[in-house]
């Protein structure tokens, strides 16, 4: 009787409420059968740097909406909604709030949390977020970037502001700042398909590599890939930076037969289950040398220059070939939003993590950074290289990573070895300390031919005595 008067005590709209989540949650893991793919950044990783993950100028999505400091673009979210409207007359605004409602239930199961709006304003959200997407990446296409490079005037309002198109390319690629890629791919469709006096050719997703290229340098062919498979644009630009399949599958390969841990599923497979044990290879390639000291043991470093990925890092024989690369200035919160989807969406390949903690220790100083700019590998547009430097040293803070299980095991573990041989270490040192300076080449030889006549006066007079001797 205590029980049921307590049970009777609870009140009925608070249990409502949680019965309503419940049953949300529960339909949308049965129907959609996916785990959400935008999420909030995780504390242990956002404050570390807490402004690499807010938005400057625009909301994209509901987990910052409202905010007043974003307000100020809502304004041309309505004007690029009026222009998509204006796309193809014959799709009205009616059928675009229709669309977007049916994709309403499907785009909430996207997001870690629940979102608090009502129908009405989800939608809105949506056809709003989704219209500014698809008109700034054609405009942006259309415009050829010649705006930035020449006096040039721009119909775009937005474009004949110098200071605020980076901030714009910073928001859309900040992974709380998403909307899952299916809803400005339809609003694409209806606008621009439909639209048979569109002079434009270009996908959404062609327009959304042009701006990834502006960041970072891209092989113009884009990978076939159908726009289902993409859950939003951070995950876009994630997937055309990536190192090649056959990259991939030759780096893992060549590590899996000394892998410990590969040892452990096979004896597994064969239910024997000897105790997991730490790789002890994680801690070497926790240690793995900077460019600077891997230029003291002798290691050349070679810029490659071909159409592939800038994360595509190969060693072999003292030689490191590195892809030539440019870091912007906003890197540090792409670079960022990057490992914070890596370290929240179950099951993904870690391989851009692999990348940014390979680069963390690999450029500690900024002579490291300098280095690598002798060799025209690395450019940036940082203020200085110590600044980029820091950049890197702090990308590794509040990371979970398994250095022995990525991409980039091989060249770990090559790389520790060839640094670990004191005969290459003795050999750049007597390369560079006597072959590299001439004088000092030109001293080292005159000691050596001293040393040679003395060996050789030492010679005669002992072949003198004992032919003297001899006679005697």
């Amino acid at each position: 009787m205590e029980g049921s008067a307590n049970l009777a005590a609870l009140d009925s709209s608070w249990m409502s409420s949680i019965r309503r989540k419940l049953e949300f949650q529960s339909h949308c893991a049965i129907c959609h059968g996916h785990p959400p793919t935008i999420y909030r950044v995780p504390q242990s990783i956002r404050h570390i740097d807490v402004d690499a993950y807010e938005p400057m100028v625009v909301s994209i999505g509901p987990y910052h909406r409202g905010i007043p400091k974003l307000e100020a673009m809502e304004k041309h979210k309505w004007r690029y909604l009026h222009d998509l409207l204006c796309l193809c007359p014959e799709v009205s605004l009616e059928m675009y709030l229709m669309e977007m409602r049916s994709l309403e239930e499907r785009a909430r199961s996207f997001y870690s949390e629940t979102i608090e709006l009502c129908s009405d304003e989800f939608v809105e959200m949506m056809l709003l977020d989704g219209s500014f997407i698809v008109m700034f990446l054609r405009k942006l296409r259309e415009s050829s970037l010649e705006f930035i490079y020449k006096s040039k005037d721009i119909e775009e309002p937005l474009f004949n502001t110098m200071w605020v198109l980076p901030p714009i390319v910073h928001d859309i690629l900040l992974l709380e700042n998403q909307l899952p890629f299916f809803i400005p791919q339809r609003l694409f469709e209806l606008a621009v398909v439909s639209d048979k006096r569109s002079n434009s050719s270009h996908s959404l997703m062609e327009n959304a590599v042009y701006m990834f290229n502006c960041l970072i340098p891209m092989n113009p062919k884009i990978t076939p890939m159908p726009a289902s498979s993409v859950h939003h644009l951070l995950d876009l630009f994630r997937t055309h930076i990536l190192p090649s399949p056959q990259y991939i599958n030759l780096s893992t390969n060549s590590y899996s037969h000394h892998s410990p841990y590969h040892l452990h599923i096979t004896l597994q497979n064969l239910h024997v289950l000897p105790p997991i044990r730490p790789d002890p290879s994680e801690r070497k390639a926790k240690s793995i040398p900077s460019v600077s000291e891997l230029h003291d043991a002798g290691v050349k470093f070679k810029k490659v220059v071909k159409e592939s990925s800038v994360m595509e890092i190969e060693f072999n024989k003292g030689i490191m070939k590195i892809p030539e690369f440019y870091v912007y200035p906003n890197a540090n919160s792409l670079f960022r939003n990057l490992i914070a989807f890596e370290q929240c969406y179950p099951n993904i390949k870690t391989h851009f993590t692999a990348y940014a903690m390979f680069m963390e220790k690999f450029i500690n100083t900024p002579k490291d950074v300098m280095l690598l700019k002798q060799q025209g590998i690395l450019q940036h547009g940082l203020c200085t290289d110590e600044e980029l430097a820091l950049l890197f040293n702090q990308l590794g803070k509040g990371v979970n990573f398994y250095y022995s299980r990525t991409y980039l095991s091989t060249v770990y573990r090559d790389v520790k070895s060839y640094y670990e041989t004191t005969w290459h270490k003795w050999r750049a040192s007597l390369m560079r300390d006597y072959f590299g300076n001439p004088w000092a080449f030109l001293s080292l030889l005159g000691a050596l031919v001293l040393l040679l006549l003395t060996i050789a006066q030492t010679f005669i007079a002992i072949l003198a005595h004992l032919s003297k001797s001899s006679k005697t």
